[in-house]
């Protein structure tokens, strides 16, 4: 048999660290095991260094997917560091400390191909159609507009539902000046990016990441949006729920979320709903697959070398 008999994609995220395990076999992908752990290293950096906290909490989830790992034969793996891999500028040490707990090298990735690898994961098995790719993580967002399997324009944003909870929206309780001041901002980044967006156009828009799926969850739980997708005015519904609430508590219960993903809820929300605005889409459908399976695409079918 050509290749390797397993292949694994480690996405070392800004909120949570993923490892897919897939096992190859007559040119045809078994999933294996799937293991996610909430890591949430961008709350942990500050001016460039990664608390002590945080670097324990992430060195030991390296550690437990070294374990998943070990007993594999013949496994090839990509492990990638995004967003917050590429704010920690000044502790060059932890790089070096996470790479021996995992036991493989870390390559920290530009925002750009973090776009790309998202999209060639959310275009698999897709028609080929044009198509806007929608990816809100911790540290970053992305959007990308391509057809088929190409992504034509791409773009990595540095907002995220973690970075931004921090800097606008990191009380128990919120109130609508504290959404409409995170809204603008959110606007003016935007801005900086529509012009490569003015010219094309799509015939539909595609969401990954558990951000979206979180949107997602909360308005099937209160009965505005059915499993899957995600309509416009719906979404609107939503947002006066975020001020109702008298504590994160009580808008954990009603969203039927868990307090550590509605601690980071609204940020996520707040950028969708700005995208969703600002880029007229109407309507989202949700997409199962995500980086992780751009990066295992690019495992079994390298890309042949630039002559």
């Amino acid at each position: 048999m050509l290749g390797p008999e397993y292949v694994a994609a480690i996405d070392l995220g800004s909120n949570s660290f993923h490892l897919v395990i897939m096992k190859h076999e007559n040119k045809k992908l078994t999933s294996v095991d799937c293991r996610r752990e909430l890591v949430r290293l961008a709350a942990g950096i500050s001016n460039g260094r990664i608390n002590k906290e945080t670097k324990t909490r992430a060195l030991r989830c390296l550690a437990h997917f070294h374990d998943h790992l070990k007993s594999l034969p013949n496994v090839s793996i990509a492990a990638v560091g995004t967003s917050a891999f590429r704010r920690i500028y000044n502790d060059p040490s932890f790089i070096a400390e996470a790479e021996r707990a995992l036991h493989h090298p870390i390559r920290i990735i530009s925002g750009d191909d973090e776009a790309r690898y998202i999209y060639l994961g959310v275009s698999q098995n897709e028609a080929d159609r044009s198509r806007l790719v929608l990816d809100i993580g911790g540290g970053s967002t992305e959007l990308i507009v391509g057809k088929g399997r190409q992504p034509q324009v791409l773009t990595s944003l540095e907002i995220g539902c973690v970075t931004l909870t921090a800097q606008f929206l990191d009380y128990d309780t919120l109130s609508e000046a504290q959404l409409v001041e995170c809204m603008d901002y959110v606007d003016q980044q935007l801005d900086s990016v529509m012009p490569l967006f003015k010219d094309l156009s799509w015939q539909e828009a595609i969401g990954s990441s558990g951000t979206i799926k979180a949107i997602n969850w909360a308005m099937t739980n209160l009965h505005i949006a059915e499993t899957g997708t995600i309509h416009r005015d719906q979404l609107d519904r939503l947002l006066p729920v975020l001020t109702q609430a008298d504590s994160q508590r009580q808008l954990s219960q009603l969203l039927e979320l868990s307090p550590r993903r509605i601690s980071v809820f609204a940020a996520g929300y707040v950028i969708a709903h700005r995208i969703f605005h600002r880029f007229d889409i109407k309507e989202l459908r949700l997409s199962p697959r995500a980086i992780r399976e751009g990066l295992i695409e690019e495992l079994i079918s390298p890309p042949e070398p630039v002559t």
